[in-house]
């Protein structure tokens, strides 16, 4: 074998990390790609499999952190389409992908994804799509439950995590045209999920309303589309009730619009304190 003219350390940069293949390393540095494959060996890298060898981009593994996979779940639950390549469990690629009418749902996808794989994105008929491929340390994603798993549930959190990723989703945060009054709606057809969450709301003192059902499956509203599945909602109308779960929330929440909204609402909220209190000292 020639003589080593790179480290152990800078082969798995070229291979592991940048995701060069045998032969572009060769290339760079000069000699044949057999003597790559020697040192690969040589230093024990495990070779990929060709499905991998043709993966165009390169990819970063998770990065473990559960606040992080609990948002991804939420937001997953409510927003996500999860599959893998060619839908073969044994693909090492997982595919992640959105549709949308809002710009700023394709901004909150590329900052959730784009540190982890290639973000790629079109056009189609008014709407906005965006795709990410993944590594197979995204399986979490694969399974969509109607339930909150019971190691975020544990978590407050987690649990706030969790929730701000499915209201981010699925949630419509509000001031009332009429009464000045703010509220958090959560609509989707995740009985469980919801009614999960609706128990560790009153839990934490935030109390709402239990969940309703908004549509059975096979209607619809005036001229949209049918109802594929029994509609439920969530709603927390307390003004005190959302100062706690904005408090909860806050640091999580990621969704530009919804954020913003979030704020609005907050605001209102306590402008309406304090017009309370000057009119009950004014009374007084």
């Amino acid at each position: 074998m020639p003589r080593v003219r790179f480290t152990e350390e800078e082969l798995r940069e070229l291979y592991e990390q940048q995701r060069l293949s045998i032969r572009a390393i060769a290339k760079q540095k000069r000699v044949h790609p057999e003597t790559i494959r020697d040192y690969l060996i040589l230093f024990g890298i495990a070779r990929r499999s060709v499905a991998e060898a043709k993966i165009k981009y390169p990819r970063r593994s998770f990065s473990g952190d559960a606040i992080e996979k609990a948002y991804l779940l939420g937001f997953r639950a409510g927003d996500l389409n999860v599959q893998t390549a060619n839908f073969s469990p044994t693909s090492q690629t997982i595919i992640v992908a959105c549709g949308t009418t809002r710009p700023e749902q394709v901004a909150l996808f590329r900052s959730l994804f784009e540190a982890y794989g290639h973000v790629a994105q079109y056009q189609s008929s008014g709407q906005l799509f965006a795709v990410c491929y993944l590594d197979r340390s995204f399986d979490f994603l694969l399974e969509q439950e109607d339930r909150v798993p019971d190691w975020i549930i544990a978590e407050p959190c987690c649990f706030a995590s969790f929730l701000a990723g499915y209201i981010d989703a699925e949630g419509c945060i509000q001031v009332k045209r009429q009464t000045r009054a703010s509220e958090v709606i959560i609509r989707s057809y995740d009985k469980g999920i919801l009614q999960a969450c609706w128990t560790r709301l009153q839990e934490l003192d935030i109390i709402c309303p239990p969940i309703y059902l908004v549509q059975t499956k096979g209607a619809r509203d005036a001229d949209g589309p049918i109802y594929h599945g029994d509609y439920w909602g969530l709603g927390i109308y307390r003004q005190m009730s959302l100062l706690r779960l904005f408090t909860l929330i806050e640091p999580y929440m990621k969704h530009s619009k919804r954020r913003q909204d979030m704020l609005t609402a907050w605001k209102n909220i306590r402008a309406h304190a304090r017009n309370s209190e000057e009119t009950k000292w004014q009374i007084s």
